[in-house]
C-alpha cells in the first residue's frame, strides 16, 4: 500500500468516525433524564490565549506529519512538541473551566444580581 493510499484511507476513516458521531448525537430519541445545568452565573469565559495555543499545537502536529523523512510516521522534532502543547492546553482549559465553576458555586448569585 502506497503512502498516498494510506493517507486517503486514514482521512476516509476519520471522516466516517466524525459523521457517525454526529449521527449518533443528533438521532437520539430523547433525553434519558434531566440535563445537568451549570450553576447560576456561568456565562461565556473571558478572553483567553487558549484558542491560539491549540491552533499552534495543531499546526506543529500537522507540520510534523507533513515534513517527515521517508519511512517515518512523523517528524518527532515538530510533532512531539505539538502533541505536548495540545495535552497542556487541554489540561489548562479544563482547570480554567473548573476554577470558574467552583468560583460561581461559592459566590452568591441571587435573583437580584445583574448579569
Amino acid at each position: 500500500m502506497s503512502d498516498t493510499t494510506f493517507g486517503f484511507a486514514v482521512v476516509g476513516v476519520a471522516m466516517l468516525v466524525v459523521l457517525g458521531a454526529v449521527f449518533v448525537m443528533f438521532s437520539r430519541g430523547g433525553a434519558a433524564g434531566p440535563a445537568a445545568k451549570p450553576p447560576r452565573g456561568v456565562h461565556l469565559p473571558g478572553p483567553s490565549a487558549l484558542p491560539v495555543w491549540f491552533s499552534v499545537s495543531a499546526a506543529l502536529i500537522g507540520a510534523g506529519l507533513a515534513f517527515r523523512a521517508d519511512g517515518e510516521i512523523a517528524n518527532p522534532f515538530l510533532a512531539l512538541p505539538g502533541l505536548g502543547g495540545l495535552v497542556l492546553g487541554v489540561i489548562w482549559w479544563v482547570r480554567a473551566a473548573n476554577h470558574e465553576w467552583t468560583e460561581t458555586e461559592r459566590s452568591s448569585h441571587g435573583e437580584e444580581a445583574s448579569h
